[in-house]
Protein backbone atom coordinates (compact mmCIF):
# COMPACT_ATOMS: atom_id res chain seq x y z
CA UNK A 1 0.00 0.00 0.00
CA UNK A 2 1.29 3.70 -1.18
CA UNK A 3 1.87 5.82 1.42
CA UNK A 4 -0.90 8.12 -0.32
CA UNK A 5 -3.01 5.80 0.50
CA UNK A 6 -2.24 5.38 3.75
CA UNK A 7 -2.58 9.05 3.93
CA UNK A 8 -6.24 8.98 2.97
CA UNK A 9 -7.25 6.07 4.81
CA UNK A 10 -6.29 7.93 8.19
CA UNK A 11 -8.26 10.85 6.94
CA UNK A 12 -11.28 8.90 7.04
CA UNK A 13 -10.37 7.61 10.67
CA UNK A 14 -8.88 4.64 10.10
CA UNK A 15 -6.97 3.74 13.29
CA UNK A 16 -4.17 1.57 11.63
CA UNK A 17 -3.20 4.18 9.11
CA UNK A 18 -3.32 6.93 11.76
CA UNK A 19 -0.57 4.40 13.53
CA UNK A 20 1.37 3.90 10.54
CA UNK A 21 2.00 7.62 9.42
CA UNK A 22 2.62 8.22 13.04
CA UNK A 23 4.92 5.23 14.05
CA UNK A 24 6.76 6.26 10.61
CA UNK A 25 7.46 9.52 11.73
CA UNK A 26 8.31 8.39 15.53
CA UNK A 27 10.37 5.44 15.37
CA UNK A 28 13.71 6.81 14.63
CA UNK A 29 13.36 8.73 18.45
CA UNK A 30 12.42 5.45 19.72
CA UNK A 31 8.39 5.67 20.20
CA UNK A 32 5.87 3.96 19.13
CA UNK A 33 1.72 4.85 19.05
CA UNK A 34 -1.45 3.35 19.60
CA UNK A 35 -4.41 5.23 18.36
CA UNK A 36 -8.34 4.49 19.26
CA UNK A 37 -11.05 5.79 18.58
CA UNK A 38 -14.38 5.97 20.46
CA UNK A 39 -17.60 8.65 19.77
CA UNK A 40 -16.15 11.61 19.40
CA UNK A 41 -13.45 11.00 20.95
CA UNK A 42 -9.31 10.04 19.98
CA UNK A 43 -6.88 8.36 22.17
CA UNK A 44 -3.25 8.31 21.26
CA UNK A 45 -0.99 6.31 23.52
CA UNK A 46 3.03 7.10 22.97
CA UNK A 47 5.69 4.59 24.52
CA UNK A 48 8.80 4.23 24.79
CA UNK A 49 11.96 3.09 27.03
CA UNK A 50 12.12 6.22 28.56
CA UNK A 51 9.02 8.64 29.76
CA UNK A 52 8.47 9.90 26.22
CA UNK A 53 9.20 14.22 26.18
CA UNK A 54 5.27 15.43 26.86
CA UNK A 55 5.41 18.87 25.16
CA UNK A 56 7.04 17.69 22.12
CA UNK A 57 4.67 14.58 21.45
CA UNK A 58 1.56 16.94 22.78
CA UNK A 59 2.39 19.12 19.85
CA UNK A 60 3.45 16.97 17.16
CA UNK A 61 0.27 14.88 17.90
CA UNK A 62 -2.06 18.21 17.66
CA UNK A 63 -0.06 19.30 14.15
CA UNK A 64 -0.54 15.60 12.71
CA UNK A 65 -4.59 15.50 13.83
CA UNK A 66 -5.03 18.99 12.12
CA UNK A 67 -3.98 17.82 8.91
CA UNK A 68 -5.87 14.97 8.68
CA UNK A 69 -8.87 17.02 9.62
CA UNK A 70 -11.09 14.17 11.08
CA UNK A 71 -14.74 16.09 10.82
CA UNK A 72 -15.89 13.85 14.05
CA UNK A 73 -13.43 14.11 16.62
CA UNK A 74 -14.02 16.76 19.10
CA UNK A 75 -11.33 15.14 21.90
CA UNK A 76 -7.85 14.58 22.22
CA UNK A 77 -6.71 11.94 24.64
CA UNK A 78 -2.63 12.15 24.81
CA UNK A 79 -0.41 9.80 27.01
CA UNK A 80 2.80 9.16 27.62
CA UNK A 81 4.02 5.57 29.57
CA UNK A 82 7.72 3.58 29.33
CA UNK A 83 7.01 0.32 26.87
CA UNK A 84 5.52 -2.10 29.55
CA UNK A 85 4.03 -0.52 31.66
CA UNK A 86 -0.02 -0.78 32.19
CA UNK A 87 -0.36 2.81 33.14
CA UNK A 88 0.50 6.34 31.23
CA UNK A 89 3.15 8.45 32.83
CA UNK A 90 1.43 11.41 32.43
CA UNK A 91 -2.07 12.71 30.60
CA UNK A 92 -3.39 15.19 28.41
CA UNK A 93 -6.56 16.43 26.99
CA UNK A 94 -7.47 18.78 24.60
CA UNK A 95 -11.06 20.00 23.23
CA UNK A 96 -10.13 20.42 19.23
CA UNK A 97 -13.40 22.14 18.91
CA UNK A 98 -12.99 25.18 21.29
CA UNK A 99 -9.17 24.65 20.99
CA UNK A 100 -8.52 23.90 24.59
CA UNK A 101 -5.93 22.40 26.51
CA UNK A 102 -8.13 21.17 29.58
CA UNK A 103 -6.60 20.61 32.84
CA UNK A 104 -5.41 16.89 33.74
CA UNK A 105 -5.19 15.13 36.59
CA UNK A 106 -1.37 14.01 37.25
CA UNK A 107 -0.79 10.30 37.11
CA UNK A 108 2.34 9.11 38.23
CA UNK A 109 3.21 5.68 37.25
CA UNK A 110 1.21 3.34 39.56
CA UNK A 111 -0.05 6.30 42.03
CA UNK A 112 -2.27 8.88 42.37
CA UNK A 113 -1.04 11.38 45.14
CA UNK A 114 -3.45 14.22 45.92
CA UNK A 115 -3.19 17.35 48.39
CA UNK A 116 -6.18 18.23 50.00
CA UNK A 117 -7.74 21.78 49.21
CA UNK A 118 -8.08 22.53 52.59
CA UNK A 119 -4.73 23.20 53.33
CA UNK A 120 -5.68 26.70 52.44
CA UNK A 121 -8.21 26.98 55.16
CA UNK A 122 -4.85 25.46 57.43
CA UNK A 123 -5.91 22.49 57.76
CA UNK A 124 -3.86 19.19 57.71
CA UNK A 125 -3.30 18.16 54.40
CA UNK A 126 -4.65 15.02 53.44
CA UNK A 127 -2.73 12.56 50.69
CA UNK A 128 -3.36 9.22 49.83
CA UNK A 129 -1.13 7.36 47.55
CA UNK A 130 -3.07 3.98 45.86
CA UNK A 131 -1.73 1.47 44.09
CA UNK A 132 -3.37 -0.05 40.99
CA UNK A 133 -4.88 -3.37 41.04
CA UNK A 134 -6.07 -5.04 38.45
CA UNK A 135 -9.60 -6.54 39.46
CA UNK A 136 -11.95 -4.15 41.34
CA UNK A 137 -13.58 -5.50 44.23
CA UNK A 138 -16.73 -3.28 44.91
CA UNK A 139 -17.13 -4.83 48.53
CA UNK A 140 -13.26 -4.35 49.25
CA UNK A 141 -13.79 -0.65 48.53
CA UNK A 142 -16.92 -0.31 50.65
CA UNK A 143 -14.15 -1.14 52.85
CA UNK A 144 -11.72 1.31 52.21
CA UNK A 145 -13.89 4.05 52.73
CA UNK A 146 -15.37 2.91 55.94
CA UNK A 147 -11.35 3.00 56.57
CA UNK A 148 -10.99 6.50 55.49
CA UNK A 149 -13.41 7.91 57.51
CA UNK A 150 -12.25 6.32 60.71
CA UNK A 151 -9.09 7.71 59.77
CA UNK A 152 -10.89 11.20 59.90
CA UNK A 153 -12.51 10.32 62.44
CA UNK A 154 -8.87 10.40 64.53
CA UNK A 155 -7.37 13.08 62.54
CA UNK A 156 -7.15 16.54 65.10
CA UNK A 157 -9.33 18.63 62.41
CA UNK A 158 -11.59 21.85 63.68
CA UNK A 159 -14.58 20.55 65.25
CA UNK A 160 -16.88 21.69 62.12
CA UNK A 161 -14.95 20.35 59.27
CA UNK A 162 -16.94 17.47 57.74
CA UNK A 163 -17.21 15.47 54.48
CA UNK A 164 -19.56 13.90 52.34
CA UNK A 165 -18.32 10.79 50.23
CA UNK A 166 -19.54 9.33 46.85
CA UNK A 167 -18.53 6.42 44.80
CA UNK A 168 -18.10 6.65 40.73
CA UNK A 169 -17.18 4.77 37.66
CA UNK A 170 -15.90 5.79 34.83
CA UNK A 171 -13.78 3.88 31.98
CA UNK A 172 -10.43 5.06 30.29
CA UNK A 173 -12.20 7.50 27.47
CA UNK A 174 -14.31 9.65 30.04
CA UNK A 175 -11.80 9.64 33.03
CA UNK A 176 -10.29 12.92 32.55
CA UNK A 177 -13.35 14.66 31.63
CA UNK A 178 -15.70 12.98 34.50
CA UNK A 179 -12.76 14.00 37.05
CA UNK A 180 -12.46 17.76 36.09
CA UNK A 181 -15.90 17.72 36.09
CA UNK A 182 -16.74 16.69 39.78
CA UNK A 183 -13.25 18.81 40.69
CA UNK A 184 -15.26 21.78 39.31
CA UNK A 185 -18.34 20.80 41.90
CA UNK A 186 -16.04 20.83 44.46
CA UNK A 187 -15.07 16.91 44.89
CA UNK A 188 -12.10 15.84 45.73
CA UNK A 189 -10.69 12.76 44.39
CA UNK A 190 -8.78 10.38 47.23
CA UNK A 191 -8.97 6.92 46.16
CA UNK A 192 -8.92 5.05 42.63
CA UNK A 193 -8.77 1.85 41.08
CA UNK A 194 -8.65 0.29 37.64
CA UNK A 195 -9.37 -2.47 35.84
CA UNK A 196 -9.69 -4.19 33.04
CA UNK A 197 -13.22 -5.07 31.67
CA UNK A 198 -14.29 -7.09 28.48
CA UNK A 199 -13.52 -10.16 26.47
CA UNK A 200 -9.68 -10.23 25.13
CA UNK A 201 -10.68 -8.66 22.16
CA UNK A 202 -12.47 -5.42 23.25
CA UNK A 203 -10.89 -4.70 27.17
CA UNK A 204 -11.01 -1.74 28.70
CA UNK A 205 -9.83 0.18 31.47
CA UNK A 206 -12.83 0.92 34.35
CA UNK A 207 -11.84 2.90 36.78
CA UNK A 208 -13.95 3.28 40.50
CA UNK A 209 -13.21 6.50 42.43
CA UNK A 210 -14.03 7.46 46.05
CA UNK A 211 -14.72 10.99 46.24
CA UNK A 212 -15.38 13.46 49.01
CA UNK A 213 -16.44 17.01 49.79
CA UNK A 214 -16.04 19.18 52.87
CA UNK A 215 -19.39 20.11 54.53
CA UNK A 216 -20.28 22.67 57.18
CA UNK A 217 -22.21 21.89 60.25
CA UNK A 218 -26.30 23.52 60.67
CA UNK A 219 -25.22 24.83 63.43
CA UNK A 220 -22.02 26.95 61.58
CA UNK A 221 -24.49 28.01 58.84
CA UNK A 222 -26.71 29.62 61.28
CA UNK A 223 -24.08 31.15 63.05
CA UNK A 224 -23.20 32.54 59.88
CA UNK A 225 -26.43 34.06 58.93
CA UNK A 226 -27.46 35.65 62.15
Amino acid sequence: MTETNILEQAKQGETQAIVSLMNKALEPKGITVQVSIKDDSLTITAEAKEVPEQSFFVDYVQKSIAKLNLARIKFLYIRGQVTGSKFPTWRQTINLKENEVLPTPIINAQTFSFNSKAKKNHFNIFNILVQFREVINTVFLGGILGILVFNLWWQQQPKNLQYEYKIESFDDIVFDIGINKLGDEGWELVFARRALAGEDDSRKGVYECIFRRAKVKESNKLISTQ
